[in-house]
């Protein structure tokens, strides 16, 4: 509505200026489209359309380069599967099957044609013919020589398919054949169709084996990967696992309320999903039969192909939508309206990569998806992380009730968690040279440590209570170790205590030194903000809150501010006046956690409401907010270069979210027409909106 109203007003705004009336500067036309652009940008966010939303912020920007748009456009881009390349064939694209090395597709349609293409590149390799009516499945054997192709009246075709020769025709089925596959040994054939029989084929000889029955058409089937059982799905919605060596069915999956379209088993074989019309896709336990989990979609369902690990779902829609689905939580990735018809058929490379598309409109599409995720959940920590901090730029501190440990998140491994130690760390600081660790401990001790082996440097006398934050100065020459409700200040090089900062009556729950070295602050439950000058270990200002203070960070480039807390907004103020600057975040029900880039250009907050929140520095322009756990957000960090951002929940969970592409985004204005090309869209200037080709 917000965009259909903008879009309104450009028009008649447009039109004004064209008959000659003036228009206040406020209300120009170049304002209102990037106003226009940011709303659809921003929609298109919400709704996983990737493409659209970096088109649509690029647009903006090329009128009006905002703060709002430059992350938006670099946040899309960074999820935003691109468009290899699109071919259009008279007639529906109805099967599609990539080789077992990725490099060559094949399509069938309706044309009855057979088409093999270079994956890569897109180029026309081979066209198959021998089918009198349409192609409705296809299947490669597992060593990648043969291709199997059926559709109406019901008969199965075997070619060597780069020779392009044909090498048997199985006839049998009476109607036809919607699903075929290869077992994992190449040596069956299993297809299911319109004449609700499931048949599986001596692939050699062709001689049928063995036959199975459903209530109603046989839609897909597919090979456990030991080969010892099929599953097949069916319009009766159900889907049904059958024993080939005792030549029974062991299990009926039921729950679908429409036709289930497709199954797989998982490339271990624990596990078989099945995707229905009803909206559903369920996962069950392949041994025993028991549903294990249900995502609900929010498109409708025509066809689905799911990775091995069963981490990326990809389905497509009687709508013409695609869609990417997280495998393991059922989270929309995103959304393509790719087809201007009923998607027909869709296939993923086996390295989970690429992905095809084939419509009723007879476009083929294919697709590649980001090569790193813009966010990575790290699961399995265990507790509630309370503490982070990157040691170096791909090593991570966690730190809990349970310990402390450390992640390498290097880029192209999977990231795995590794011993720190045993104690409880509540709160966690890096010096300024990455060699040294602060560890403050629920038992009230801190703990100076060897940032590479982890050895106690220095052990720190205890506090009141548990020390819930630690800092070093700039020049690593001091920690400093929030108690309750006193600071101490210490030597790094020997552990000498060299201060007492007195002033608050209650624990203090965060501290901050500036980037001089000169100013400290702190925030406490006592619901004020404090700063103090560290050479003469004197307060210098009181900020009464109102409520209590869970966090403190400076700003890098100006003697700024910020202090966050429960039940108050994001509050910058002049550290040398404490003067109000600005306030933010009005409604936030509680803030726990407060980083600042390395750049200083941005700043993330997160607290007891869902998602991290980013705002632009200085000018406290809220900017997005990054989404994907559940619970509290304690704790953030930002990685030395500023090329992660990682929170902590609740949920016992880390998200790293990939920060430089977001915080980088190309020149405003630039590459728009190949932007466009690049996700598939063209603008439509008549209607001022971005399309699908």
């Amino acid at each position: 509505m917000r965009w259909w109203c903008l879009a309104l007003l450009l028009a008649s705004c447009s039109a004004h200026r064209s008959s000659g009336g003036g228009m206040p500067a406020a209300a120009s036309e170049r304002d209102l489209r990037a106003r226009l652009h940011e709303a659809r940008g921003e929609a298109a966010t919400e709704s996983r359309q990737w493409g659209v939303a970096a088109a649509s912020f690029a647009l903006a920007r090329a009128s009006r380069d905002s703060r709002a748009a430059q992350w938006g456009q670099g946040q899309a881009m960074a999820r935003a599967s691109t468009l290899r390349w699109s071919r259009r064939i008279q007639g529906s694209v109805l099967a599609l099957a990539f080789t077992p090395d990725g490099r060559v597709l094949a399509s069938g349609h309706h044309d009855s044609v057979v088409r093999l293409w270079d994956a890569e590149r897109g180029e026309l390799m081979a066209e198959l013919k021998g089918h009198t009516a349409e192609v409705h499945a296809v299947a490669f054997s597992p060593d990648g020589r043969w291709l199997a192709s059926a559709g109406r009246p019901g008969a199965l075709r075997i070619w060597d398919w780069r020779q392009g020769q044909l090498q048997a025709v199985i006839p049998g089925h009476t109607d036809v054949v919607l699903g075929l596959a290869f077992s994992p040994d190449g040596g069956r054939l299993a297809s299911g169709g319109l004449d609700k029989a499931v048949r599986v084929w001596d692939a050699r000889t062709g001689a049928e084996q063995l036959r199975f029955e459903h209530d109603d058409n046989v839609i897909a089937v597919a090979f456990s990967p030991d080969g010892g059982r099929l599953l097949s799905t069916s319009a009766d919605r159900s889907a049904r696992v059958w024993d080939l060596a005792s030549r029974k069915e062991v299990h009926r999956l039921l729950g679908h309320g429409e036709k289930v379209e497709a199954g797989a088993f998982s490339s271990d074989g624990q596990r078989i999903m099945t995707a229905a019309g009803d909206r559903a896709v369920r996962f069950w336990d392949a041994r025993s039969g028991r549903l294990t989990d249900v995502f609900r979609n929010a498109g409708n369902v025509s066809v689905a192909a799911i990775d091995g690990g069963f981490q990326c779902l990809v389905q497509g829609g009687w709508d013409g939508r695609v869609q990417r689905i997280d495998g393991r939580g059922g989270a929309l990735l995103e959304r393509l309206d790719a087809h201007h018809a009923s998607v027909m058929s869709v296939a993923l490379s086996p390295d989970g990569r690429t992905f095809a598309s084939g419509g009723m409109d007879g476009v083929l599409n294919v697709w590649r998806r980001p090569e790193l995720p813009a966010e990575a959940v790290l699961g399995g920590q265990g507790d509630w992380v309370e503490a982070l901090a990157f040691s170096q730029d791909r090593e991570l501190l966690a730190g809990s009730e349970a310990g402390w440990r450390r992640w390498r998140v290097a880029e192209g491994t999977d990231p795995a968690p590794a011993p720190g130690g045993a104690e409880a760390a509540v709160s966690l600081a890096v010096s300024p040279d990455r060699e040294r660790i602060a560890v403050g401990t629920m038992k009230g001790r801190a703990l100076v440590l060897d940032a590479r082996s982890g050895r106690v440097l220095l052990e720190l006398p205890g506090v009141n209570g548990s020390v819930r934050a630690v800092a070093f100065s700039p020049d690593g020459a001091l920690v400093a170790v929030a108690g309750d409700p006193d600071i101490q200040l210490w030597s790094v090089s020997d552990g000498r205590p060299v201060g007492l900062l007195q002033g608050h009556t209650g624990k203090v729950w965060a501290l901050a030194f500036d980037s001089t070295g000169r100013r400290l602050a702190s925030g406490g439950a006592d619901k004020t903000a404090r700063t103090w000058d560290v050479a003469r270990r004197q307060p210098l200002l009181r900020l009464d809150l109102g409520e209590p203070v869970r966090a403190v960070a400076f700003t890098p480039s100006e003697p700024h501010l910020v202090t966050a807390g429960m039940r108050q907004p994001l509050r910058v103020w002049d550290a040398e006046e404490g003067r109000l600057l600005k306030a933010m975040d009005a409604q936030a029900v509680g803030v726990l956690a407060l980083a600042v880039s390395p750049d200083g250009r941005f700043l993330a907050s997160s607290g007891v409401e869902e998602g991290v929140k980013l705002w632009g520095l200085p000018s406290g322009e809220h900017l997005g907010t990054l989404t994907g756990q559940q619970g509290f957000l304690a704790a953030l960090a930002f990685s030395p270069d500023g090329a992660l951002l990682v929170s902590a929940a609740s949920d016992g969970t880390l998200q790293l979210n990939r920060f430089g592409a977001s915080a980088h985004p190309p020149p405003a204005g630039a590459g728009i027409e190949d932007l466009l090309r690049r996700y598939g869209l063209v603008w439509d200037e008549a209607r001022l909106r971005v399309l699908p080709r």
